[in-house]
């Protein structure tokens, strides 16, 4: 009998420790399940934080700086414009779209959109499927329409290749653009948003006013290279004279680059088969700075009405100087 109750307690200790022994096994297991699932999940958190690191563009060091930076590029393919770029705008600072055809004045093909904390920004424009030929493409940043306080920390005070003068309603303001001229076709056309370079003459502004122009055939335009000393954003024109023909409509115009360069299109005399016989004609370059889509700039500098222009191209037009060059075009047989 004693034998048996000493087995007995023999058998039960046995089965107590292996008891022990599956428990501490199992802890263990938990223990270390829970180990690698935590160690999992901080993974996960840290693979998780590292693709939002890596999303999540950083606004550009110099962002709210006075001199403007745009860049990116202009997709033009099936009648419609698309632009992606960054800045270093303020964010909520304004970028409008504009595109202009020489052919006649396009409606509700105009895009704005709002600077991102990251300085990104997107246009898209759609053009009437009629439209061909020459169009203008301008980006632009204009400091006198924003919000308050983006207009107070802008306003005439912007610096950089990319800034011009432009007039509103008799008065001249700044903005910062980028502007690209094109010919649609089939294809489909990608251009830079680049930092202009500009090579501004020695005597720029000067009331001796010189204009230096080319002539160069384009597709269905005669085209008007222009360099000169004429002070940015003034207003010019050109237009055809061929005699015994009324050619009002066979005109361009533009307005002064920074340095005093411009490019005007004119629709080519030789493609228009009401003229017979031609020959020869004249192109008329003409800057009046009393016209009205001069600013306070331009009349500050030549005055109201020309009259401290200087040079060999002054003349006089209805009691008011102007500058006016004549160029003549041989026809080729």
């Amino acid at each position: 009998m004693m034998f048996l109750a000493l087995m007995i307690l023999f058998l039960a200790a046995c089965g107590n420790s292996e008891d022990e022994k599956q428990g501490e096994t199992e802890n263990q297991n938990n223990a270390s399940t829970q180990e690698e699932s935590g160690s999992k999940t901080e993974e996960d958190s840290t693979a998780s934080a590292e693709e939002v690191s890596f999303e999540v563009n950083q606004a550009p060091k110099d962002q709210g700086d006075l001199e403007v930076a745009l860049e990116g590029d202009i997709h033009v393919a099936n009648k419609g414009v698309s632009v992606k770029g960054t800045t270093n705008l303020l964010p909520e600072s304004r970028l409008i779209l504009i595109i202009n055809s020489e052919d006649g004045v396009l409606i509700g093909t105009s895009d704005q959109t709002l600077v991102k904390e990251n300085g990104e920004f997107e246009l898209e424009s759609s053009l009437p499927e009629k439209v061909e030929g020459v169009v203008h493409i301008e980006v632009k940043f204009e400091p006198a329409n924003q919000s308050e306080e983006i207009k107070n920390h802008y306003l005439n005070e912007l610096s950089g290749s990319f800034v011009r003068n432009y007039t509103d309603s008799g008065e001249t303001y700044q903005k910062a653009s980028f502007q690209k001229t094109v010919t649609l076709d089939e294809g489909e056309q990608t251009f830079a948003i680049t930092e202009p370079s500009w090579d501004i003459p020695d005597n720029y502004g000067e009331a001796a006013v010189w204009m230096e122009p080319e002539i160069e055939k384009q597709e269905d335009y005669v085209v008007v290279k222009l360099n000169s000393n004429i002070i940015d954003g003034t207003f010019i024109q050109a237009r055809a004279h061929i005699p015994n023909y009324i050619t009002s409509g066979i005109q361009g115009y533009s307005y002064i680059n920074p340095d005093g360069s411009a490019v005007l299109y004119i629709e080519d005399p030789e493609k228009d088969s009401r003229i017979k016989n031609l020959t020869e004609y004249e192109i008329i370059i003409t800057m009046d700075p009393s016209h009205s889509n001069n600013g306070s700039l331009v009349t500050e500098a030549y005055g109201e009405s020309g009259q401290n222009l200087a040079g060999d191209y002054v003349d006089t037009e209805n009691d008011s100087k102007v500058i006016r060059q004549t160029l003549t075009v041989t026809v080729d047989e």
